[in-house]
């Protein structure tokens, strides 16, 4: 068993956790158009995401030195680049409610963009759960995978109903691209969310 690599990556996947978080806090401050809230909340949201690649980088380094059978040690590398790629995502979407947070929107978009990354918050925790149980059988794992699509789609079926009624918004063409990136970007982190937990259905032996 190798503890310290099993502890970094639960440190890892809380921290992406904690910027999601800070993401889902994030919505809330432009939800409600409190402007110093929102770039107090997308500061802690890059800083969540620098310390989530220290972290990333701690685990790489741990995985060079352990002695782990090859296609543990690229499973547990793509693991934690695929979480990572949670936070950078999430850094992204704050970045975007930053730049469009004097565009004024109906009180019903804002609110699905909440509700979005609200999902993929606890998509996130329940990631972070998943991660913590990987001493133990795949079965438990498989049951947060499920979860995690379950709320995979609950995200995409938010987009969807976004992108349909965004075409009717009576924008300027910089705003309308930038808020298609912020609802596109936001469904991603759920998407790198659901890919890091297929990773962990590939994974059946002990540490």
């Amino acid at each position: 068993m190798n503890d310290r690599i099993h502890s970094l990556l639960i440190a890892h996947s809380q921290k992406v956790s904690l910027a999601v978080h800070a993401l889902k806090s994030s919505t809330e401050a432009w939800q409600q158009g409190d402007i110093d809230v929102l770039e107090k909340r997308v500061d802690e949201l890059g800083a969540m995401e620098e310390e989530a690649d220290a972290l990333r980088r701690s685990i790489a380094r741990e995985l060079a030195r352990a002695q782990l059978p090859h296609a543990t040690t690229e499973l547990f590398r793509r693991l934690a680049h695929q979480t990572d790629d949670v936070a950078d995502t999430a850094q992204r979407a704050g970045n975007y409610l930053l730049v469009i947070r004097e565009v004024l929107l109906p009180p019903d978009y804002k609110s699905d963009i909440v509700k979005m990354a609200s999902i993929c918050q606890t998509a996130m925790a329940t990631l972070a759960e998943a991660i913590d149980c990987l001493r133990e059988p795949v079965e438990r794992r498989i049951e947060y995978a499920a979860r995690i699509s379950d709320l995979e789609r609950s995200v995409d079926d938010i987009e969807f109903k976004v992108q349909q009624q965004a075409v009717e918004l009576q924008m300027d063409t910089w705003s309308t691209i930038i808020f298609w990136r912020l609802t596109l970007t936001i469904s991603r982190v759920a998407d790198y969310i659901e890919d890091a937990a297929d990773e962990l259905l590939s994974y059946e032996s002990a540490l």
